[in-house]
Protein backbone atom coordinates (compact mmCIF):
# COMPACT_ATOMS: atom_id res chain seq x y z
CA UNK A 1 0.00 0.00 0.00
CA UNK A 2 2.95 2.03 0.81
CA UNK A 3 4.71 1.78 -2.16
CA UNK A 4 1.32 2.62 -4.10
CA UNK A 5 1.29 6.02 -2.59
CA UNK A 6 4.40 6.58 -2.94
CA UNK A 7 4.43 5.94 -7.14
CA UNK A 8 1.08 8.13 -7.18
CA UNK A 9 3.03 10.90 -5.51
CA UNK A 10 5.92 10.79 -8.01
CA UNK A 11 4.05 10.37 -11.01
CA UNK A 12 1.94 13.91 -9.77
CA UNK A 13 4.72 15.39 -9.23
CA UNK A 14 6.27 13.95 -12.30
CA UNK A 15 3.11 16.04 -14.35
CA UNK A 16 3.25 18.57 -12.02
CA UNK A 17 6.74 19.69 -12.14
CA UNK A 18 6.63 20.37 -15.96
CA UNK A 19 3.90 22.46 -15.65
CA UNK A 20 5.02 25.16 -13.45
CA UNK A 21 7.89 26.36 -16.07
CA UNK A 22 5.07 28.01 -18.30
CA UNK A 23 4.02 29.82 -15.46
CA UNK A 24 7.13 31.49 -14.83
CA UNK A 25 7.48 35.21 -16.12
CA UNK A 26 9.62 35.76 -19.64
CA UNK A 27 13.28 35.18 -18.89
CA UNK A 28 12.93 32.89 -16.27
CA UNK A 29 12.49 29.27 -15.71
CA UNK A 30 11.52 26.61 -12.95
CA UNK A 31 13.99 25.48 -10.96
CA UNK A 32 14.17 21.32 -11.13
CA UNK A 33 14.13 21.05 -7.91
CA UNK A 34 12.26 23.82 -6.03
CA UNK A 35 10.04 24.86 -8.62
CA UNK A 36 11.05 28.18 -7.80
CA UNK A 37 11.40 30.52 -11.06
CA UNK A 38 14.72 31.63 -11.65
CA UNK A 39 16.59 33.80 -14.10
CA UNK A 40 17.67 31.99 -16.72
CA UNK A 41 21.74 32.40 -17.59
CA UNK A 42 22.78 34.59 -19.98
CA UNK A 43 19.38 36.08 -20.37
CA UNK A 44 19.28 39.75 -20.39
CA UNK A 45 16.69 41.31 -18.15
CA UNK A 46 13.65 43.18 -19.98
CA UNK A 47 14.14 46.44 -20.62
CA UNK A 48 10.90 48.31 -18.67
CA UNK A 49 11.03 51.08 -20.83
CA UNK A 50 10.20 48.85 -23.97
CA UNK A 51 6.53 48.31 -24.51
CA UNK A 52 3.62 47.07 -26.97
CA UNK A 53 0.79 49.42 -28.24
CA UNK A 54 -2.54 47.67 -29.50
CA UNK A 55 -2.39 48.88 -33.34
CA UNK A 56 -3.75 47.42 -35.99
CA UNK A 57 -2.00 46.37 -39.61
CA UNK A 58 -4.01 47.76 -42.15
CA UNK A 59 -3.33 47.15 -46.28
CA UNK A 60 -4.99 49.82 -47.28
CA UNK A 61 -5.03 53.75 -46.58
CA UNK A 62 -7.92 53.82 -49.03
CA UNK A 63 -10.89 55.15 -47.46
CA UNK A 64 -13.75 53.53 -48.64
CA UNK A 65 -11.78 50.16 -47.21
CA UNK A 66 -12.38 52.06 -43.57
CA UNK A 67 -14.53 49.01 -42.29
CA UNK A 68 -12.10 46.90 -42.93
CA UNK A 69 -8.82 48.97 -40.73
CA UNK A 70 -9.94 47.25 -37.38
CA UNK A 71 -9.60 43.68 -38.51
CA UNK A 72 -6.08 42.77 -38.16
CA UNK A 73 -4.84 43.55 -34.61
CA UNK A 74 -0.89 44.10 -34.24
CA UNK A 75 1.35 44.88 -31.08
CA UNK A 76 3.88 47.44 -32.12
CA UNK A 77 6.90 48.23 -30.44
CA UNK A 78 7.27 51.67 -28.52
CA UNK A 79 10.10 52.88 -26.43
CA UNK A 80 9.67 55.18 -22.91
CA UNK A 81 12.40 57.94 -22.16
CA UNK A 82 11.73 60.56 -19.42
CA UNK A 83 13.72 63.63 -18.24
CA UNK A 84 16.41 63.51 -15.60
CA UNK A 85 14.61 65.95 -13.14
CA UNK A 86 11.07 67.34 -13.04
CA UNK A 87 8.30 65.65 -11.24
CA UNK A 88 5.70 63.50 -12.15
CA UNK A 89 3.24 63.50 -14.32
CA UNK A 90 5.29 64.39 -16.88
CA UNK A 91 4.67 66.67 -20.27
CA UNK A 92 4.87 64.17 -23.30
CA UNK A 93 5.78 64.38 -26.62
CA UNK A 94 5.05 61.15 -29.07
CA UNK A 95 7.76 61.00 -31.17
CA UNK A 96 6.80 59.66 -34.41
CA UNK A 97 9.27 58.51 -37.30
CA UNK A 98 10.06 59.47 -40.79
CA UNK A 99 9.99 56.83 -43.62
CA UNK A 100 13.96 56.77 -43.58
CA UNK A 101 13.43 54.60 -39.84
CA UNK A 102 15.27 55.41 -36.28
CA UNK A 103 18.70 57.17 -36.91
CA UNK A 104 20.27 57.91 -33.29
CA UNK A 105 21.83 60.81 -34.78
CA UNK A 106 18.59 62.01 -35.69
CA UNK A 107 16.09 60.90 -34.05
CA UNK A 108 18.26 60.08 -31.43
CA UNK A 109 19.13 63.92 -30.49
CA UNK A 110 15.98 65.15 -30.55
CA UNK A 111 14.55 63.16 -28.19
CA UNK A 112 17.17 63.72 -25.57
CA UNK A 113 16.79 67.11 -26.65
CA UNK A 114 13.03 66.94 -25.44
CA UNK A 115 14.36 64.86 -22.56
CA UNK A 116 16.57 67.87 -21.50
CA UNK A 117 13.33 69.97 -21.84
CA UNK A 118 12.04 68.32 -19.16
CA UNK A 119 9.05 66.00 -21.23
CA UNK A 120 8.97 62.45 -21.50
CA UNK A 121 8.79 61.05 -24.57
CA UNK A 122 7.25 58.06 -26.07
CA UNK A 123 9.11 56.93 -29.68
CA UNK A 124 6.59 54.74 -32.08
CA UNK A 125 8.43 51.86 -34.25
CA UNK A 126 6.11 51.39 -36.54
CA UNK A 127 8.56 48.92 -38.78
CA UNK A 128 9.98 45.83 -36.77
CA UNK A 129 6.27 44.15 -35.99
CA UNK A 130 5.69 44.19 -39.79
CA UNK A 131 8.93 42.57 -40.90
CA UNK A 132 10.46 45.73 -41.75
CA UNK A 133 14.21 47.20 -41.05
CA UNK A 134 14.32 49.90 -37.98
CA UNK A 135 17.12 50.91 -39.32
CA UNK A 136 15.97 51.51 -42.62
CA UNK A 137 12.39 52.28 -42.68
CA UNK A 138 10.71 52.51 -46.20
CA UNK A 139 14.02 53.21 -48.25
CA UNK A 140 14.08 54.88 -51.49
CA UNK A 141 10.94 52.60 -52.37
CA UNK A 142 8.91 54.34 -50.38
CA UNK A 143 6.47 50.97 -50.04
CA UNK A 144 6.08 48.30 -47.03
CA UNK A 145 3.09 49.47 -45.18
CA UNK A 146 0.21 51.68 -45.31
CA UNK A 147 -0.33 55.27 -43.93
CA UNK A 148 -3.42 53.82 -42.08
CA UNK A 149 -1.25 51.83 -40.47
CA UNK A 150 0.91 54.10 -39.02
CA UNK A 151 -2.04 56.57 -37.92
CA UNK A 152 -3.15 53.89 -36.07
CA UNK A 153 0.22 53.43 -33.97
CA UNK A 154 0.54 56.68 -33.25
CA UNK A 155 -3.85 56.94 -31.91
CA UNK A 156 -2.17 53.27 -29.86
CA UNK A 157 0.28 55.37 -28.23
CA UNK A 158 -1.95 58.15 -27.26
CA UNK A 159 -4.10 55.62 -25.59
CA UNK A 160 -1.44 54.62 -23.56
CA UNK A 161 0.08 57.42 -22.58
CA UNK A 162 -3.10 58.95 -21.21
CA UNK A 163 -4.48 56.19 -19.42
CA UNK A 164 0.01 55.75 -17.75
CA UNK A 165 -0.16 57.80 -14.42
CA UNK A 166 3.66 58.93 -14.81
CA UNK A 167 2.00 61.32 -18.09
CA UNK A 168 -0.11 64.38 -17.82
CA UNK A 169 -3.02 63.24 -19.78
CA UNK A 170 -4.30 67.23 -21.02
CA UNK A 171 -0.07 67.61 -22.09
CA UNK A 172 0.82 65.73 -24.64
CA UNK A 173 1.60 66.67 -28.11
CA UNK A 174 2.77 64.52 -31.25
CA UNK A 175 6.49 65.12 -32.91
CA UNK A 176 7.55 64.65 -36.27
CA UNK A 177 9.38 64.78 -39.46
CA UNK A 178 8.62 64.09 -42.89
CA UNK A 179 6.33 60.71 -42.50
CA UNK A 180 6.27 61.73 -38.98
CA UNK A 181 5.07 65.03 -39.74
CA UNK A 182 2.68 63.87 -42.86
CA UNK A 183 1.08 61.08 -40.57
CA UNK A 184 -0.16 64.14 -38.31
CA UNK A 185 -2.57 65.58 -40.98
CA UNK A 186 -4.80 62.59 -40.59
CA UNK A 187 -4.54 63.46 -36.62
CA UNK A 188 -5.98 66.98 -37.63
CA UNK A 189 -9.23 64.97 -39.12
CA UNK A 190 -12.15 64.21 -37.34
CA UNK A 191 -12.87 61.63 -39.93
CA UNK A 192 -9.66 59.14 -39.64
CA UNK A 193 -9.89 60.05 -35.76
CA UNK A 194 -13.61 58.29 -35.71
CA UNK A 195 -12.24 55.54 -37.62
CA UNK A 196 -8.96 54.44 -36.07
CA UNK A 197 -8.99 56.61 -32.59
CA UNK A 198 -11.11 54.37 -30.54
CA UNK A 199 -11.94 56.46 -27.87
CA UNK A 200 -10.38 59.83 -26.21
CA UNK A 201 -7.35 60.59 -28.21
CA UNK A 202 -7.75 64.26 -28.23
CA UNK A 203 -4.67 66.02 -27.50
CA UNK A 204 -3.13 69.46 -26.53
CA UNK A 205 -0.86 69.75 -30.03
CA UNK A 206 0.98 68.55 -33.32
CA UNK A 207 4.36 69.30 -34.70
CA UNK A 208 5.03 68.49 -38.05
CA UNK A 209 8.33 69.56 -39.87
CA UNK A 210 8.35 68.93 -43.96
CA UNK A 211 5.27 66.67 -43.92
CA UNK A 212 3.88 65.43 -46.69
CA UNK A 213 0.46 65.68 -47.37
CA UNK A 214 -0.97 63.97 -50.83
CA UNK A 215 -4.13 63.01 -49.56
CA UNK A 216 -6.84 64.82 -47.56
CA UNK A 217 -9.95 65.66 -46.60
CA UNK A 218 -11.44 68.06 -48.74
CA UNK A 219 -13.64 69.90 -46.40
CA UNK A 220 -12.12 68.94 -43.04
CA UNK A 221 -13.71 68.79 -39.60
CA UNK A 222 -10.78 69.45 -37.63
CA UNK A 223 -9.70 68.34 -34.54
CA UNK A 224 -8.84 70.38 -31.35
CA UNK A 225 -5.28 70.04 -31.00
CA UNK A 226 -2.74 73.19 -32.04
CA UNK A 227 -0.68 72.62 -34.51
CA UNK A 228 3.23 73.87 -35.87
CA UNK A 229 3.77 72.91 -39.21
CA UNK A 230 7.48 73.92 -40.69
CA UNK A 231 7.99 73.56 -44.30
CA UNK A 232 11.12 73.69 -46.14
CA UNK A 233 11.42 76.66 -48.75
CA UNK A 234 13.18 74.16 -51.35
CA UNK A 235 11.99 70.75 -50.03
CA UNK A 236 11.48 68.87 -53.05
CA UNK A 237 10.60 65.46 -51.16
CA UNK A 238 7.77 66.65 -49.73
CA UNK A 239 6.43 69.93 -51.85
CA UNK A 240 5.17 72.55 -49.19
CA UNK A 241 1.85 73.79 -52.00
CA UNK A 242 -0.50 70.67 -50.94
CA UNK A 243 0.38 71.60 -47.06
CA UNK A 244 0.09 74.86 -47.16
CA UNK A 245 -3.59 74.47 -48.94
CA UNK A 246 -4.29 72.16 -46.30
CA UNK A 247 -3.41 74.07 -43.65
CA UNK A 248 -5.81 76.84 -45.04
CA UNK A 249 -8.77 74.79 -45.41
CA UNK A 250 -8.51 73.96 -41.63
CA UNK A 251 -7.91 77.48 -40.47
CA UNK A 252 -10.86 77.62 -42.23
CA UNK A 253 -13.10 75.26 -40.72
CA UNK A 254 -11.85 76.25 -36.92
CA UNK A 255 -8.13 75.00 -36.31
CA UNK A 256 -5.49 76.41 -34.68
CA UNK A 257 -2.75 76.06 -37.38
CA UNK A 258 0.17 78.15 -37.36
CA UNK A 259 2.44 77.68 -41.08
CA UNK A 260 5.82 78.85 -41.23
CA UNK A 261 8.29 78.69 -43.82
CA UNK A 262 11.84 77.92 -43.18
CA UNK A 263 14.22 79.83 -45.65
CA UNK A 264 16.59 78.22 -48.20
CA UNK A 265 15.67 74.84 -46.48
CA UNK A 266 15.99 71.78 -48.18
CA UNK A 267 14.17 68.44 -47.11
CA UNK A 268 15.40 67.30 -43.33
CA UNK A 269 16.87 70.42 -42.95
CA UNK A 270 17.24 70.09 -39.43
CA UNK A 271 19.40 67.03 -39.90
CA UNK A 272 22.46 69.28 -39.46
CA UNK A 273 24.22 67.54 -41.98
CA UNK A 274 25.68 68.88 -45.22
CA UNK A 275 23.06 68.72 -48.28
CA UNK A 276 23.06 65.65 -49.59
CA UNK A 277 20.93 64.64 -53.40
CA UNK A 278 19.97 61.13 -54.23
CA UNK A 279 17.04 59.46 -56.58
CA UNK A 280 13.98 58.17 -54.55
CA UNK A 281 10.26 57.86 -54.99
CA UNK A 282 8.04 60.99 -54.09
CA UNK A 283 4.18 61.56 -53.99
CA UNK A 284 3.97 64.81 -55.50
CA UNK A 285 0.24 64.66 -54.66
CA UNK A 286 -2.64 67.29 -53.78
CA UNK A 287 -5.58 64.27 -53.79
CA UNK A 288 -8.72 65.37 -51.53
CA UNK A 289 -11.78 63.32 -50.87
CA UNK A 290 -15.14 63.86 -49.59
CA UNK A 291 -15.71 61.04 -47.33
CA UNK A 292 -19.84 60.78 -47.23
CA UNK A 293 -19.61 60.30 -50.98
CA UNK A 294 -16.14 59.20 -51.56
CA UNK A 295 -15.99 61.21 -54.31
CA UNK A 296 -12.49 62.16 -55.17
CA UNK A 297 -9.82 64.43 -57.05
CA UNK A 298 -6.14 64.87 -57.78
CA UNK A 299 -6.33 68.96 -57.62
CA UNK A 300 -3.22 69.25 -59.89
CA UNK A 301 -4.02 66.86 -62.80
CA UNK A 302 -7.91 67.34 -62.64
CA UNK A 303 -8.38 63.54 -62.42
CA UNK A 304 -11.46 62.26 -60.79
CA UNK A 305 -12.77 59.11 -58.82
CA UNK A 306 -14.97 57.53 -56.82
CA UNK A 307 -13.10 55.48 -53.89
CA UNK A 308 -16.08 53.12 -53.52
CA UNK A 309 -16.38 52.09 -57.11
CA UNK A 310 -13.25 52.77 -58.75
CA UNK A 311 -10.64 52.09 -55.70
CA UNK A 312 -7.95 54.56 -56.43
CA UNK A 313 -8.34 54.75 -59.60
CA UNK A 314 -5.76 56.64 -62.05
CA UNK A 315 -4.95 59.05 -59.00
CA UNK A 316 -1.79 58.58 -58.25
CA UNK A 317 -0.42 57.93 -62.09
CA UNK A 318 1.06 60.85 -62.59
CA UNK A 319 1.99 62.00 -59.15
CA UNK A 320 3.83 58.96 -57.77
CA UNK A 321 7.37 58.78 -59.21
CA UNK A 322 11.45 58.23 -58.96
CA UNK A 323 12.90 62.23 -59.08
CA UNK A 324 15.99 63.43 -57.56
CA UNK A 325 15.56 64.68 -53.77
CA UNK A 326 17.86 66.95 -51.42
CA UNK A 327 18.48 66.49 -47.65
CA UNK A 328 20.34 68.30 -45.06
CA UNK A 329 20.86 71.40 -43.39
CA UNK A 330 22.71 73.80 -41.09
CA UNK A 331 23.39 74.25 -37.46
CA UNK A 332 21.48 77.73 -37.90
CA UNK A 333 18.26 75.76 -38.86
CA UNK A 334 18.52 73.71 -36.89
CA UNK A 335 18.83 75.75 -34.31
CA UNK A 336 15.75 78.33 -35.49
CA UNK A 337 13.74 74.96 -35.36
CA UNK A 338 14.43 74.02 -31.83
CA UNK A 339 13.84 77.56 -30.86
CA UNK A 340 10.17 77.61 -32.58
CA UNK A 341 9.61 74.15 -31.32
CA UNK A 342 10.27 75.02 -28.02
CA UNK A 343 8.27 78.34 -27.71
CA UNK A 344 5.53 76.01 -29.19
CA UNK A 345 5.69 73.75 -26.54
CA UNK A 346 5.81 77.03 -24.36
CA UNK A 347 2.47 78.49 -25.73
CA UNK A 348 0.56 75.24 -26.27
CA UNK A 349 0.73 73.90 -22.93
CA UNK A 350 1.39 76.81 -20.78
CA UNK A 351 4.69 75.94 -19.76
Amino acid sequence: MKRLLFLLLATTLLVIAPLTTFACPEGQKANSRTGDCEPIPGRKKADPNKIKLDSYDIESTLPSTASDWSKNSLKVDATWSFPAEGKQPYPLVIYLLSSGGYWSSYDGKWIKWFNNQGFATLWVDQYTARGMSLKKGLGTKQSGMSDASYVSDAYAAIRTAKADPRIDPERIVTFGMSWGGGVQMYLMSQWFQKQLGNGNVNIAGHIALGPACYLTVEKPKPTTGKMLMLLGEKDNWNQPKPCRNYAKRLQQAGASITVETVKDANHAWDLDKTTKSYRAVVYHCDIRFDPETMNARNVEEGIKVNFSRDGWGSLWDKCEKEAKVTTGGTKKQLNWTRERVRKHLADTLGM
